[in-house]
């Protein structure tokens, strides 16, 4: 950008220097006849015999006039070879005006983000994230407590919302939290051009995207790709921190919960800040009358607008569960089919083994059950299939409902007592040296186990991925309001995407 506004100031001297040149001939030669001129010394008829024959006819149009045609056509031809390069040159001054219109929009929203607005004092110098301070108040709007909200960082915004989302944050604010509206669209003190101005000076301290598609676009991809991967190594160094620190029990819950025990990146790229009361409080509230709030079962006063992932409405709004292909991309929705079985849908596993599908798109066995449905395999932990021809089961304490997955299992009732019976617990000890313990507590053996590739539901990885616009849909029947879902494409790694999709589909 500076070498075009560089450009474009030496095309801009070459035109004034051809005016100059111009502009300083006319000048010299008026100066020139000015002084060369003789004034009258009186009327024609006193002083005609003292009067200095002027130049003859011949001279004045010989040498006289080529001298002139010769000075005009110096003067000519230096405007007429200097002006196409001038002109050449007009693009380049068009883009260095633009740029230069940028570096004025970009330098007037550093003076708004640290001076006008002072976005400074809570997301800190450089956008890295800081604190603000937050008032709780009960429902009449009386104090309850005081706190210090976690004010993420902002330079990864644009990589997680697109520029009308920013705009539409600043101008209305963000519900439940300090950020309050700053445009005149939401009755801020911020006219459109100032909330556009910030949003440019925050553009220039965006991180860089880790999105492949962006570091091939770049205008240097060797440079971006080792920036990017500098990112990727301090997020993934953050999550095995968590981890050895005990913190969390599974890569998707740290990935989730990322920065809230380390304030890394001040939880800008943490699911928990929104879908977690309470996550974006700081450390200390006074006096403390919160109670911790239950991960990702949505957020409410204080931490705003998270939706709630524990009650089961994520995989209803996300319930087409899939796998990735051999080859790495993800199952076509449906699955593929095979014409040869009436064209009925199948997915392949790492050994390239067919699975078939069901038509609601789970994977079934190759033999029914009792009603001629297709029996279902067992999802192991991992996302590998069991068959398994033993299924016991885990139950509540006496009098709880059992959990009703094995249903050749005959629950009894004392109608005496108004209690269960529960059947007897089988342990792995019982069966035999092949059994072993489901993640649910369920204890299986004589298994089939099919070596599957990753899993996980593609709908809800790709709304991860990209976010939500305001008002628009997802899944089913699902909404983005005033909050809305930003995008982790750019700013967080595929696995990790992954892993968190799996950890809530696990809420």
């Amino acid at each position: 950008m500076y070498a075009a506004l560089v450009l474009a100031t030496n095309f801009r001297a070459i035109g004034l220097t051809v005016a100059s040149v111009v502009a300083i001939g006319f000048i010299a030669l008026f100066v020139r006849n000015s002084f060369t001129a003789r004034g009258e010394l009186g009327s024609e008829i006193e002083l005609a015999a003292n009067k200095k024959p002027y130049l003859s006819d011949e001279e004045l149009e010989g040498p006289k006039l080529d001298k002139a045609l010769s000075f005009a056509l110096v003067v000519l031809g230096v405007v007429a070879l200097s002006l196409p390069f001038y002109w050449l040159a007009e693009p380049g001054r068009q883009e260095g005006a633009v740029d230069a219109y940028q570096l004025n929009f970009e330098s007037r929203g550093e003076d708004s983000y640290t001076v006008t607005a002072q976005c400074v004092n809570c997301h800190a110098a450089g956008g890295v994230g800081g604190g603000a301070p937050y008032v709780l108040q009960d429902g009449d709007g009386q104090f309850v407590a005081d706190a210090q909200w976690n004010a993420p960082a902002l330079d990864d915004m644009l990589l997680r919302y697109s520029e009308d989302e920013f705009r539409y944050i600043l101008n209305f604010g963000r519900p439940g939290s300090p950020m309050a509206a700053w445009g005149t669209p939401g009755g801020g003190p911020l006219t459109t051009q100032q909330v556009q101005n910030i949003i440019e000076y925050v553009d220039t301290l965006t991180v860089q995207s880790i999105d492949p598609i962006d570091i091939n676009e770049s205008a240097d991809p060797a440079a971006a790709q080792e920036a990017a991967d500098v990112l990727i190594a301090a997020i993934n160094q953050e999550v095995e921190r968590s981890l050895d620190a005990g913190e969390f029990s599974s890569t998707g819950e740290a990935v989730f919960n990322l920065g809230l025990f380390s304030d890394f990146r001040n939880g800008s790229l943490a699911c928990g800040r929104c879908h977690t009361s309470g996550w974006a409080l700081g450390p200390v509230v006074f006096p403390d009358v919160l109670d911790e709030g239950v991960a990702g079962c949505g957020g409410g006063n204080p931490s705003g607008i998270g939706y709630n992932l524990c009650n089961g409405s994520t995989i209803e709004r996300f319930p087409n569960d899939t796998w990735k292909m051999p080859d790495g991309s993800w199952l076509p929705i449906g699955g593929l089919t095979d014409p040869d079985r009436g064209g009925q849908a199948y997915l392949l596993s790492m050994d390239g083994e067919k699975v078939w599908l069901n038509d609601k798109g789970f994977p079934v066995t190759d033999h029914s059950d009792a009603e001629g449905e297709p029996d279902p395999y067992l999802i192991l932990e991992n996302g590998d299939l069991a068959d398994c021809m033993v299924t016991t089961n885990l139950w509540e304490p006496e009098g709880g409902q059992p959990y009703a997955y094995d249903p050749n299992i005959p629950v009894g009732y004392d109608s005496a007592t108004n209690k269960f019976i529960d059947p007897p617990e089988v342990t792995v000890e019982d069966l035999g040296p092949d059994a072993f313990t489901l993640a649910d507590g369920r204890v299986v053996d004589e298994c089939a186990i099919i070596d599957m590739p990753e899993r996980t539901s593609q709908a809800h990885y790709d709304f991860i991925y990209n976010g939500a616009n305001a008002g628009s849909g997802y899944g089913e029947g699902g909404q983005s309001h005033a909050g809305m879902m930003p995008g982790f494409g750019s700013s967080l790694p595929p696995e990790l995407i992954q892993a968190v999709v799996d950890y809530e589909r696990g809420l």
